[in-house]
């Protein structure tokens, strides 16, 4: 198994996680705007990018999981501050559950962990069942399904032309048969997440599914959910990258 990972500074480590439909490079705006005081740590998840996929999809998030804790071992980063974007989000809590030695805080920024809530698997097959349509009547186009769930989370609204989205049809098939069937469906239960060590982030205005799943993993830790101040979109790590970077700073100095 190849993890291709980057590094960046030097300092207390952080490392971060790509949510779905992404890749390395499309962290490394963030990862540049905290090596100024961090040494960072980034890397294509298995299965995305030019990381390998021996046994993938597998197990989701905890698949991740182990692939991230063994990447600090290796790197010799531990612990280290994890940061997990959206689906990456659900990475860092299984990071953080298991193997807390591993990890000083874990951030989840906005993590769809949709199967949390009380009719989360409902909510999952009214998401999944119009791609997985479109696969069985034009199998392997994974853009074309990408595109199809794009809709189908924003009722229509999306943007395919957007310079993120061209970005993310690199990695349409990784979060049509990894994110999307198997990291949303990972659960937490109460004492899974180590106290004191897991940070749920929202932006100033989050939809309100990514403000329901916030309010449910904040009840397990013990913390609400903390809003991210200048944080406008789920996307902010992607477009505001500095506000991301600031948000950490202050937590340095909070600890």
């Amino acid at each position: 198994m190849h993890l291709d990972y980057r590094t960046a500074g030097a300092g207390p480590p952080v490392l971060l996680i790509h949510g779905g439909a992404e890749d390395a490079g499309m962290l490394t705006g963030q990862a540049d705007a905290l090596a100024a005081t961090r040494r960072v740590i980034w890397y294509d998840r298995r299965g995305t990018g030019a990381s390998t996929r021996d046994d993938w999809p597998g197990s989701g998030a905890d698949q991740h999981a182990d692939d991230a804790a063994m990447l600090l071992r290796e790197l010799g980063a531990v612990p280290a501050t994890v940061l997990g974007f959206s689906s990456g989000g659900i990475v860092a809590l299984a990071l953080a559950a298991r193997h807390p030695e591993l990890v000083t805080e874990a951030i989840a920024w906005e993590p769809p962990a949709v199967a949390m809530l009380p009719d989360g698997e409902q909510m999952r097959t009214a998401l999944h069942e119009p791609y997985e349509e479109h696969l069985r009547r034009r199998p392997g186009d994974w853009r074309g399904a990408y595109h199809v769930l794009l809709r189908t989370l924003s009722q229509g609204r999306a943007d395919l032309d957007s310079p993120i989205v061209k970005l993310a049809e690199a990695n349409a098939e990784a979060v049509l048969r990894d994110d999307g069937p198997l990291i949303t469906a990972r659960t937490f239960r109460p004492g899974e997440l180590p106290p004191g060590k897991v940070i749920i982030a929202l932006s100033e205005t989050p939809n309100p599914l990514h403000e329901a799943i916030g309010i449910r993993l904040g009840e397990l830790t013990g913390q609400a959910p903390l809003t991210v101040k200048g944080a406008d979109s789920h996307e902010v790590y992607l477009e505001k990258p500095q506000v991301i970077a600031d948000f950490l700073e202050s937590r340095k100095d909070m600890s």
